[in-house]
Parts: C-alpha cells; structure tokens; sequence
C-alpha cells in the first residue's frame, strides 16, 4: 500500500463517528489483502458470563452463527488466538498461536469450527487500555495474502481501528494520564517513519538506550501495548502528523 494510501485510510478511521463505521473502513483498508472479518474488543476475565461478555466487544462482523457459539460456550477461554494476545506485544499470525498443552486438544477443534465459519487465516494485534486491561483486533479471511513487508501496514491500520473504537465507546477513560515530553515525541515521530532506535538515535543525537528509554515512557503514558499501538495514539491525539 502505498504512502498517501496508508495516510488518507488512518485519516477515514481515526474521524470514524461510530464503532460500526470503524469496522467498516478497517475492512475497506484491509480488503486487498483478502481480509473481510474483524473482530475487535477487551479480553473478558475467565469465568465471565456470556452476556458480560458481549459487552466486552467494540466491533466485529463475524457470522452471527459463530458469534453465539463462541461466546455461549466461552471459547475465549481455550482459544490459542487470545492466549498469546495475553503475553504478545506485536501483531502475529493465528498459525503462530499456541494453546496449553492441557486445551491444544481443544483449541484444535474449535478453530476447526472456525474454519468452517470462514475463518481460515487470521491475524491479531494486542492492545490496553489506562485500567491494563488486554484487548485483542483480530483481522481474517477465508484466504489472506499478505507479504511480510505489509505486516506493519496492517499492524497500524488495526492498531487506529482499535484505538478509535475505544475511544468512541469508552471515552474519557480511555484518555492518557500525562503528556509526552517533547524529546518523547521526537521518538515516537521517527518510530513513526518506521526508524529503528538505532537510526532515531542517529537523527536525534542521543543514545539508542534513550531513545528505548523514551519510547517506553511514551508507550506508558499513552497505556500502549506496543509500538504499533503507541503509533496510533500518537495519531489520534495529534501528537505526529
């Protein structure tokens, strides 16, 4: 996707004014890439009763028949999706998920039931909001290409997805608690540009364990999960351009 592309897609999601519009631009986005389901919202705790858990979700466009079987039988608690959501910080490919030993069993037949639902290939980006809880953006299809230098595309479309979907349902609760320093801001500009911290730090003329340092800071104040989520932010509260 090229540049101005990328650039007028975040415009169209970040001035999205409902969650269903969000979702719908995302796949727009994501379309060429043979994307045309999303699923986007706060991991629910275990044990958290089904109807509790619907609210839980942001946006999504998985078929209804899914939807209700996996939340009815609380899939959420076996899926090797979510599990590596838990403990990931960048967007991963469903293939790479794994379940415990003790659920891959499990874990097997459920995405096998996906697959049935036309969710044959996926890919997920963890997310938090300013309470730490986990949110998970799942992006799939029934056949997705996606070559590796388009990942980190994908990673920010979703991240701006997820971001301003939080943002339209939760409100001032998903606000940051205290503003970037300027030197921050230079840091997450250039992670912006897709430099390394090893060529921000050339620009900047500091150290690439400061420019870590700041970007860590950045990430904790903005409650981002990661980097591509941290960008997002940055966009949608017009600290980069």
């Amino acid at each position: 996707m090229h540049t101005a592309d990328l650039l007028a897609h975040l415009d169209r999601i970040r001035h999205a004014a409902t969650a269903e519009d969000v979702r719908s631009r995302l796949v727009q986005a994501s379309g060429g890439y043979g994307i045309d389901q999303v699923m986007c919202g706060l991991v629910p705790a275990r044990a958290t009763p089904p109807a509790q858990a619907r609210k839980s979700i942001f946006f999504g466009n998985w078929p209804t028949s899914w939807l209700e079987r996996y939340v009815a039988r609380r899939y959420v608690e076996i899926d090797p999706v979510i599990s590596r959501v838990v403990s990931a910080d960048a967007m991963f490919d469903w293939r790479e998920a794994r379940a415990p030993a003790e659920r891959a069993p499990l874990a097997r037949l459920m995405m096998e039931e996906a697959r049935e639902h036309g969710l044959s290939a996926g890919f997920a980006l963890p997310f938090s909001g300013p309470g730490g809880q986990r949110g998970s953006i799942s992006l799939s299809g029934e056949r997705i290409e996606l070559d590796p230098s388009d990942r980190p595309t994908l990673a920010l479309l979703a991240a701006s997805a997820a971001d301003r979907a939080a943002t339209l349902l939760q409100g001032d609760a998903w606000r940051p608690a205290s503003p970037l320093t300027n030197r921050e801001r230079d840091c997450v500009a250039w992670a912006a540009e897709g430099k390394t911290e090893w060529e921000s730090a050339a620009i900047l003329g500091i150290a690439p364990r400061t420019v870590e340092s700041h970007l860590i800071a950045a990430r904790r104040k903005l409650n981002a999960a990661n980097k591509v989520h941290l960008i997002a932010i940055a966009f949608r509260l017009g600290l980069i351009d």
